[in-house]
C-alpha cells in the first residue's frame, strides 16, 4: 500500500534535447510505463532484474522545503520493495551526470531536503544516472528481457541443469554442443540457456562484456 505522502498525478511529458519517448513493457507492474529518456528506461530495465524490487511506479510527488520555500517535487521513480527484502522503499531521481554537474549546487541543496523527507517517511533517496551500472550490464538486460516478455517453451531445460551439475562452469556454445550434435537444435538449445539466465536459473558475467555465446554460464545456486 502506498503511502499519502507519496502522490501520481498523470504524468506529463516534458520535451527536451534528449527527449526519447517511448513505453516500456514493464513485467513486475503487469503494464507499459512512459520513460522519457534512454536512463529511464534503463533504470526500469534493471528494475525488472532486482529481486527486492515488488513494483515501481512513475513520477512520484513529494513535498520538500527548499530554498526557503514549500516545493511540490516530481520524482522520477517510487520503488516498492518486497517484504521479505528487508529493504526501504525507495524514491529515485534520474539525471545524466554532466547534468548534475553542470548544476551542482542546486542538485546538491535539492537533494539534501529531499533526503530529510525521505527519513522522515522511512524511505531512501537513490539518484540513477548512467553511472549506476556499466553500459555492458544494461544491454545485457535488454537482451535477456525479450525472455521473460516472451516465455519459450524450455525443451532441454532439464538436459541444461544436468550438464552444469557435473562441472563448474561451460561457455554458452561449448553447453549446445553437449546437449545436441543436431545443428537445426542449436537455436532452440541457444534460447532455452538464455532464457534460464533471465529466469535466474542459470547466471553469467552481466557487467563485463556482451553475452555471446562465448560467454560462460553457470548453475545460480544463491
Amino acid at each position: 500500500m502506498l503511502e499519502d505522502y507519496i502522490r501520481f498525478p498523470q504524468r506529463k511529458i516534458k520535451k527536451s534535447y534528449r527527449s526519447v519517448i517511448g513505453h516500456f513493457p514493464s513485467i513486475k507492474n503487469g503494464k507499459s510505463i512512459i520513460y522519457e529518456s534512454l536512463l529511464e528506461r534503463a533504470c526500469y530495465i534493471s528494475l525488472e532484474f532486482d529481486d527486492s524490487v515488488f513494483a515501481y511506479y512513475e513520477q512520484p510527488q513529494i513535498e520538500i522545503d527548499f530554498r526557503n520555500r514549500h516545493l511540490i517535487y516530481s520524482l522520477d521513480c517510487y520503488i516498492q520493495r518486497g517484504k521479505e527484502s528487508g529493504l526501504k522503499d525507495t524514491i529515485v531521481e534520474v539525471k545524466y551526470s554532466n547534468e548534475l554537474e553542470k548544476n551542482k549546487e542546486y542538485f546538491e541543496e535539492k537533494f539534501e531536503a529531499t533526503k530529510v523527507f525521505a527519513k522522515e517517511h522511512d524511505l531512501e533517496f537513490d539518484v540513477f544516472t548512467e553511472l549506476s551500472y556499466s553500459k555492458e550490464y544494461i544491454e545485457n538486460l535488454d537482451f535477456l528481457y525479450r525472455y521473460k516478455e516472451n516465455p519459450i517453451e524450455h525443451k532441454y531445460e532439464k538436459e541444461i541443469l544436468d550438464v552444469l551439475k557435473d562441472t563448474t562452469k561451460l561457455a554458452a556454445f561449448d553447453l549446445v554442443q553437449k546437449i545436441t550434435p543436431n545443428p537445426k537444435e542449436y537455436a532452440i538449445v541457444s534460447n532455452n540457456i538464455w532464457s534460464l539466465v533471465s529466469n535466474g536459473k542459470l547466471k553469467s558475467d552481466l557487467f563485463t562484456n556482451e553475452l555471446t555465446m562465448k560467454s560462460l554460464v553457470e548453475l545460480n545456486n544463491g
